[in-house]
């Protein structure tokens, strides 16, 4: 009897210090930042920024962001991404770098920040001149989506594109 519930016991601590594997629920949100901008003329304005996150599943979200940067440059994308360990990775085959490599882009929360990254700009057809896929938002501008909105985005993100 004593040893089932040291048995019992050693169970529960394992699975107590034991994580559960990151999932695309643990980076849902919609992340907005605003930021003084500017372009050639001199001229001063405000940018906003905006990332969403729609998990589909565990292992899946939908992915959307909009970037602005210096001159009006921007960087936009969109499309259905994968868990890969602890990150969002997002592919798009119509999409590539200055070396015609394939695009891909990752997402991942590290130290209270939500980050991104294409590697070597494999995703810079999706941008101006002055723009890029390598940046971070505080973790504190995350918004929830509720869960009819996260419905809608998901049905739209799934409609097939008009030519």
């Amino acid at each position: 009897m004593a040893a089932g519930r040291l048995i019992l016991l050693a169970l529960a601590g394992a699975m107590l210090g034991a994580q559960a594997a990151p999932s695309a629920y643990d980076l849902a949100g919609r992340f907005v930042r605003r930021v003084p901008n500017g372009d050639i003329t001199g001229a001063r304005f405000t940018t906003t920024d905006t990332v969403l996150i729609v998990p589909a599943d565990r292992g899946s979200a939908y992915v959307s962001m909009d970037l602005s940067f210096f001159n009006g440059h921007e960087c936009s994308i969109a499309g259905m991404a994968r868990m890969e360990g602890a990150r969002l990775v997002l592919r798009d085959p119509d999409a590539q770098g200055f070396d015609g490599a394939p695009c891909r882009l990752e997402i991942w929360r590290q130290s209270g920040r939500l980050r991104w990254d294409d590697g070597e700009g494999t995703c810079r057809s999706n941008c101006g001149a002055r723009g890029g896929f390598n940046d971070t938002m505080r973790w504190s501008a995350r918004r929830v989506i509720s869960r009819a909105e996260q419905a809608r985005i998901l049905v739209q993100a799934r409609r097939p594109r008009d030519p």
